[in-house]
């Protein structure tokens, strides 16, 4: 093909594009993002994804990620009703009903919200790009903090954005350790939802998420109070600090992780740790522990022992930072967080071998259930 020929080529392809109505380009970007998803093509996908929000890029990111873990036998996104185009200068809405069949079990699920579209910058007649859910209420203190959330989910999201800087701050000066960006928190109206905006693969029970560079999301309750959700959220600001600690947290054992998100939320509970900890005493007293390699790898064995993974973690790092202090619990914590291994992490900054701490805990967990039973 000659000069010439290519010359026309891209002119009829760009009146072409120019002719497209928003609603046609918006089908075409869902039409991308469906056969992206079927064909594991995460480089498609990902062309489709409104990129002015680095949070929701890295959520996009980890979402399709998943798909190599949790495959799914079909991807269908169904639009329920016409784009509704110009509900602000430059973005577009229509509810969407997306429809998947995982691989692994077979069962066809569905979800369906209003999604937002956005055209690509800079570019009139190119696509019209996904920007995700389309909030209702927009929450942002003046330090950047950001709460998402439906209108009927309004009060919670006052609430919220009350509530969380005075828990960040009490965090991170127990952990010693400062965000390097301000939260963004998200509440979801379902469970559902809350699951695929993780991926269409995570299908566990849950009521908050936090993962490094992705927003806080949780589960909304109606007719909750401040004080009620304020656990959750310590525990997942607890999350968002920890992921400070260093570039490789995720090689962390997963219960050492919820551990320390788990402590650092004690005070906002109702419950006194003290009664928690005789429960776990009690508990370790009958022989019903799991060893620490089977509450390390978030997805792998560990998934099937959740329970002990958030209440041993959490009676270890309590444990630990009782017996060895704050400073050195946040010196072994950030070995961990820096791809030291277990051991060497444990002998570094306690002085100690694993084996050793394990029998220790061991010993004053069997002591305390033995007190309570007196």
């Amino acid at each position: 093909m000659n000069r010439c020929a290519v010359t026309v080529v891209l002119i009829m392809y760009t009146a072409i594009a120019s002719a497209m109505s928003p609603p046609d380009r918006v089908a075409q970007t869902l039409d991308v993002m469906e056969n992206a998803v079927l064909e594991a093509d995460a480089g498609s996908f990902m062309t489709q994804i409104d990129t002015s929000d680095p949070i929701f890029v890295t959520e996009q990111r980890a979402w399709f990620a998943d798909l190599d873990r949790n495959p799914v036998s079909s991807f269908q996104i169904e639009p329920l009703e016409k784009l509704i185009v110009g509900i602000t200068d430059q973005a577009a809405m229509m509810h969407l009903r997306f429809h998947w069949t995982l691989k692994s079990d077979g069962i066809k699920r569905t979800i369906e919200f209003n999604a937002l579209f956005v055209p690509m910058a800079d570019e009139p007649d190119g696509p019209w790009l996904f920007s995700g859910r389309g909030w209702e209420i927009k929450l942002q203190s003046e330090d950047g903090l950001r709460v998402l959330a439906d209108r009927q989910h309004n009060e919670l999201a006052t609430n919220v954005l009350k509530v969380v800087p005075d828990i960040q701050h009490a965090i991170e000066r127990a952990l010693g350790q400062s965000l390097s960006q301000p939260l963004t928190i998200k509440v979801y109206p379902t469970v559902q939802e809350l699951q695929y905006s993780i991926a269409p693969g995570y299908i566990n029970p849950i009521s908050g998420w936090n993962e490094p560079g992705e927003s806080i999301k949780i589960l909304g309750r109606d007719n909750v109070s401040a004080e009620r959700i304020s656990s959750l959220l310590a525990h997942e600001i607890g999350h968002a600090v920890s992921f400070e600690y260093g570039p490789d947290i995720d090689n962390a054992p997963w219960w050492s992780l919820e551990g320390i998100a788990e402590l650092v939320a004690d005070e906002y509970r109702s419950t006194p740790p003290e009664e928690r900890i005789i429960a776990v005493a009690k508990q370790v007293e009958r022989g019903d522990r799991k060893t620490w390699e089977q509450l390390s790898d978030f997805r792998g064995e560990a998934v099937n022992h959740s329970m002990y993974v958030y209440s041993q973690g959490w009676s270890m790092a309590r444990y630990i930072t009782q017996r060895y202090g704050k400073r050195a619990r946040n010196e072994w914590f950030t070995l961990l967080c820096n791809s030291t291994p277990l051991e060497e992490a444990t002998q570094r900054a306690l002085g100690i071998s694993f084996e050793d701490l394990d029998m220790e805990w061991e010993a004053e967990m069997i002591s305390i259930a033995q007190q309570a039973d007196d």
